[in-house]
């Protein structure tokens, strides 16, 4: 059983000035918190302390934000004591499980431990992460499983969410510069970046700031700019700029046209070749998306020229190959008179709106 001791004992050594103490004090937490009864236990005892705390009393060496504070000092003395080394990764590995299981309602029956600290932890990811790229795996976790929660984003200043999308964008256009120019590249590493993407684009804290639309309209340019194939990654992307156009499309006017610019050639050669169910509705949605936005827009003729031409060469191929129709994903899309009918023609603008239904 786990007693005020043992958590003393670790509070005393990740305090510490020495980094042999600190380094001491991880993995005596890291021992505690491996999977087990000993981490249940552990957890149990440290969320039911964090629970008991009244809002405005000043968390205690017991409890979740305590840990978590002294956890992000660690890692800033980890990284000002590496200057000729990269730091040691396990520090912020113990600080990405620390948050994982403080957000862990089932060991205290309450959630929301990290609210005291919730600024706190923002502005430390984005100190990390602009200057130390080791860590970008662990802070990447920590980043969603903040960002998810609505009450947390109430404590993420604009000016670091704004930073958070800047460099995230870079991340991911620079990621995929380097896989097209054939250097080493994890795909699931760059696939971790555009999932922390995605949820930046989801979650922002209001509404996004107008000093950053053209910097994120200028990001997926030059992101388009180098995807190909089509995948889980490709997916992902279109994804991104579906939620971007759910949450700031009607403000982007004709910039709306200038995202698409740099999408459509990817957009239309996917809808006819992709297998991919799931990117297929994607592009179906990313498609319906911007008829809505552009329908007042004198240039949007454009891209109902495009979709009808490929919506024709879709239906054409599934008749003469003999496969059935799938009426529900067109009809959502407009009214279509069938294949065989020589004076086919798609009527896209009768019925397109934002939700999927």
């Amino acid at each position: 059983m786990v007693t005020s001791r043992d958590i003393q004992d670790i509070v005393s050594k990740l305090s510490s000035d020495k980094a042999k103490s600190r380094e001491e004090g991880i993995k005596l937490l890291n021992a505690w918190l491996e999977e087990g009864q000993r981490s249940v236990e552990f957890c149990r005892y440290i969320g039911e302390e964090t629970a008991r705390l009244k809002p405005d009393e000043i968390p205690h060496s017991e409890t979740w934000p305590f840990l978590v504070t002294l956890l992000t000092k660690c890692v800033s003395l980890e990284i000002s004591g590496s200057k000729k080394r990269l730091p040691k990764l396990n520090v912020a590995k113990i600080l990405r499980i620390v948050v994982q299981r403080a957000e862990d309602a089932k060991f205290s029956g309450k959630d929301m431990h990290l609210l005291s600290v919730a600024k706190l932890l923002f502005n430390h990811v984005w100190d990390v992460l602009k200057d130390t790229p080791s860590f970008q795996s662990e802070y990447g976790t920590i980043l969603r499983l903040l960002l998810a929660v609505r009450t947390y984003r109430f404590h993420l200043r604009k000016r670091v969410y704004c930073c958070l999308v800047l460099l995230y964008m870079e991340k991911v256009e620079t990621s995929l510069q380097e896989k097209s120019d054939g250097q080493i590249n994890p795909r699931e590493e760059v696939f971790r970046c555009i999932m922390t993407l995605h949820s930046l684009l989801e979650n922002p804290p209001g509404d996004f700031p107008d000093t950053l639309q053209d910097d994120i309209i200028k990001g997926f340019i030059g992101i388009f700019s180098y995807v190909r194939d089509e995948g889980k990654m490709s997916r992902k992307l279109i994804e991104c700029i579906n939620i971007y156009l759910l949450k700031d499309g009607p403000n982007l006017g004709s910039k709306s046209l200038e995202i698409h610019d740099a999408l459509q050639h990817f957009v239309f050669r996917c809808w006819m070749t992709t297998c991919d169910r799931g990117l297929k509705d994607s592009l179906v949605l990313y498609a319906r998306l911007q008829l809505n936005l552009m329908r007042d827009l004198a240039d949007g003729s454009s891209l109902l020229e495009q979709l009808q031409d490929v919506l024709g060469k879709e239906l054409d191929q599934m008749s003469s190959c003999n496969i059935n129709l799938p009426w529900l994903v067109l009809f959502h899309m407009g009214s279509v008179i069938v294949p065989s009918c020589p004076c086919r023609k798609l009527n896209l603008r009768s019925s397109i709106c934002f939700s999927r239904g």
